[in-house]
């Protein structure tokens, strides 16, 4: 099975697919982000997340982000998935893997990464509460 290195959409691939889809006897340390819809007493209690994307934009925004992040951390490689549509509580949402040399640079280009396509990709979430009520909100 082809993995995508940047995917946007409902389908979501298994982490041993993900893991082995790229290798590289040069790394020796790979890092992991999985971003899991929650629900708690200080987000209101949400029951689901509604997951909407410029998904064109963001696929360029992310690649670009990945870029970056191999200049400024000498990564190898990394993959980053967002799903859309409706994800429930407890079921993973966004992941990030990273592949670099050591582990310092696995985990500081995977952070980069991370925190880069949650401000600058155009990808919305609407928290459905409990209650019924919603708020939208970026991601």
């Amino acid at each position: 099975m082809l993995i995508p290195d940047v995917y946007i959409g409902e389908e979501w691939f298994s982490l041993d697919d993900v893991f082995n889809s790229y290798k590289d006897e040069r790394c020796g340390g790979i890092n992991i982000f999985l971003g899991v819809a929650r629900s708690a007493p200080e987000d209101g209690e949400v029951q689901e997340l509604h997951y909407e994307a410029y998904t064109n934009m963001a696929q360029k925004i992310i690649r670009e982000v990945i870029q970056e992040a191999k200049e400024k951390f000498r990564i190898r490689h990394a993959i980053v998935h967002h799903r859309t549509g409706v994800v429930k509580v407890g079921v993973p949402s966004f992941l990030v893997v990273v592949w670099a040399g050591h582990r310092q640079e696995a985990f500081a280009g995977c952070r980069y990464i991370v925190d880069n396509v949650k401000a600058r990709a155009p990808i919305w979430k609407k928290e459905v509460f409990k209650t019924g009520n919603y708020s939208w909100k970026e991601v």
